[in-house]
């Protein structure tokens, strides 16, 4: 007998035992009680969905078809010129004296193809003007070539900086700066007054590899 028949034949006998003025009132009573355990298993697998949403675990980085050109010492991806519209950027906002900047989103996985000479160690570092929650900060994963790696922050005048040693490579291909951003947040969520439902991640501003 399977669980279901149980909860059926253990509901009828219990039912049949009572007057036909209970049973209105019992059935109701049942009815309540599968509504709250409805109720608390939706919260529960909405709880679940949100917790893979937010995992790295189901994302994929791309493949390693990198193009394979001359090696520079340093490179600079600024905001305003060489980030493409539409590979999760949004269109570049000016700030502060003549700078330009562009919200991530709306998915949470940007690439950058750098062709950086790497027969020696360098220094990335990438600039973020805002995050407007701190959480999304302390939450982002980097990748190099498909390899996590560790990062620091330092303060800025106008933002932080995402700092990150590269270590040396053989690698023909450009090198794949991958910043996974998984909690991301639209301006209505901030305020409810606004009606800017956009997904956003951070506001990024350079990246220097040196």
């Amino acid at each position: 007998m399977t669980d279901k028949d149980e909860i059926f034949n253990g509901m009828k006998d219990e039912f049949s035992l009572l007057r036909s003025e209970e049973r209105a009132e019992y059935l109701l009573e049942k009815i309540a009680q599968m509504y709250m355990l409805t109720q608390s298993q939706s919260a529960y697998i909405k709880k679940l969905e949100k917790a893979v949403c937010d995992s790295e675990l189901f994302f994929n980085l791309p493949e390693v078809t990198l193009m394979t050109r001359s090696k520079l010492p340093r490179v600079v991806i600024d905001a305003n010129d060489v980030v493409p519209v539409g590979d999760n950027f949004y269109e570049a906002e000016s700030y502060g004296g003549g700078g330009h900047y562009r919200w991530t989103g709306p998915e949470r996985l940007n690439n950058f193809h750098v062709p950086i000479d790497r027969t020696k160690e360098r220094t990335m570092r990438i600039s973020i003007v805002n995050s407007i929650k701190p959480e999304i900060l302390n939450s982002i994963k980097l990748y190099v070539d498909g390899d996590l790696i560790n990062y620091d922050f330092e303060k800025r005048n106008e933002g932080i900086e995402l700092i990150a040693s590269l270590p040396t490579s053989s690698r023909v291909q450009d090198t794949l700066v991958s910043l996974f951003i998984p909690h991301l947040f639209s301006p209505s969520d901030i305020k409810p007054e606004s009606s800017d439902n956009r997904k956003l991640g951070i506001a990024f501003h350079k990246m220097e590899v040196m």
